[in-house]
């Protein structure tokens, strides 16, 4: 049994609000590491849930924003 979920969850902003919006959630208890970066996406975030029912309810709160207009969820293997 998993005890844990991690995911990396890519986001795609409204560029003007990028900064504010890596701050927010670096503040929150779900997120373990947060960066801006280059490419397609603007910011990938490490998160940590107890389980897949709780990691959907992050990423489904965080997809509110109104500074997200897109996401990805990685879910990572980990392997015991």
């Amino acid at each position: 049994m998993v005890d844990e979920v991690i995911a990396y969850l890519l986001i795609l902003t409204n560029s003007e609000d990028t900064e504010s919006l890596l701050k927010n959630l670096r503040a929150m208890p779900e997120v373990t590491e947060a960066f801006l970066i280059y490419g397609d996406w603007d910011i990938i975030v490490r998160v940590k849930a107890s389980s897949l029912p709780d990691l959907t309810k992050f990423v489904m709160e965080i997809r509110k924003h109104k500074s997200i207009r897109k996401t990805s969820t990685l879910i990572a293997l980990v392997e015991e």
